[in-house]
């Protein structure tokens, strides 16, 4: 299988499809009546029901106004090299409106190709405030950890949901670094965002690495070093009060792989696969006193999938 520079191969569906997936699933429209900013959205919006340790405590809808100085301040990283600059003016420009017209930001989701080809709106609607997807094909956790100020804590969101690293591995492992210093470099990248979200007060669950199966270019040799961030994401998370979600186990066949009926290739989730992922992260948000409001119904997403077809995404 020929392997793009995100390590996820080239029948992931890249180019002006992927595009005007990152474009669209934002789907913000903000309207201004009498004075009062009303956002229109298809959204995620996470509402919290009892803090948890740590990292839980009121952001995003809940938070005060910005100040009109504060409107001015805009967090711009620049160019980091690799794939995070393709999509570097598209997300500056929707920061830009978030923070000039303040709008209240619910949920942002942070992390690769993974998140970015999640059509969230099939899978969430809004409650309190926005969702932001922050995912862009072919980035890595280092990466990720330096924009993380301007494209998640600027934003002033209630909650943050990470899923980072696998291309980390995939890189390293194509560069022929040692195994231990996979797992601490990625972990340390990812422990880097798990700081940002907590030092800024919100709500950060991190998510598991996701497996592989055998059409990836890395799977054997990765499959034990994903098993292993995994575990130590899991402690970071419990020592640092963060809530850890494990996708993992829900996707794996008993081989340890990714499930083949639930992925699209060798590494990205089909529609069934990114169903078991919301699934598991509301369930785990409910278990930690928040509530990922799913006011979809299974013919509602089923309905929204078809129409995001429809328009080519």
């Amino acid at each position: 299988m020929r392997t793009s520079r995100n390590g996820d191969g080239v029948g992931s569906g890249r180019g002006a499809r992927t595009w005007l997936q990152a474009l669209g699933t934002g789907s913000e429209e903000c309207v201004v009546r009498s004075g009062i900013q009303s956002v229109v959205t298809s959204v995620i919006g996470v509402s919290v029901v009892v803090s948890a340790g740590g990292c839980a405590v009121t952001g995003g809808a809940g938070r005060p106004a910005r100040s009109v100085a504060d409107r001015e301040k805009l967090i711009k990283p620049g160019d980091l090299g690799g794939a995070a600059d393709s999509h570097r003016w598209i997300f500056d420009y929707w920061n830009q409106q978030v923070i000039r017209q303040d709008v209240p930001v619910g949920t942002v989701f942070m992390g690769d190709s993974i998140t970015e080809f999640w059509n969230l709106p099939v899978y969430w609607a809004s409650t309190d405030g926005i969702m932001q997807n922050r995912g862009i094909g072919g980035d890595v956790a280092s990466v990720m950890a330096k924009r993380f100020q301007a494209d998640v804590v600027q934003l002033l969101p209630r909650n943050v949901v990470i899923l980072a690293g696998a291309n980390d591995v995939t890189f390293m492992l194509m560069e022929k670094r040692a195994e231990a210093d996979i797992v601490q470099d990625v972990t340390a990248s990812i422990e880097s965002m798990m700081d940002q979200a907590r030092a800024a007060g919100l709500n950060t669950l991190v998510c598991s690495l996701l497996p592989t199966n055998a059409g990836h270019i890395t799977h054997a040799a990765g499959k034990p070093i994903l098993a292993a961030v995994n575990e130590r994401i899991r402690a970071a998370c419990a020592a640092k009060g963060c809530i850890y979600v494990d996708y993992a186990s829900l996707l794996s066949d008993p081989a340890g792989d990714l499930r083949k009926d639930l992925a699209y290739d060798s590494v990205h989730p089909n529609y069934a696969g990114y169903e078991v992922m919301a699934r598991t992260l509301n369930e785990t948000a409910v278990r930690h006193g928040l509530r990922l409001w799913r006011g979809r119904t299974e013919r509602r997403r089923r309905n929204a999938l078809m129409g995001a077809r429809g328009r080519g995404f």
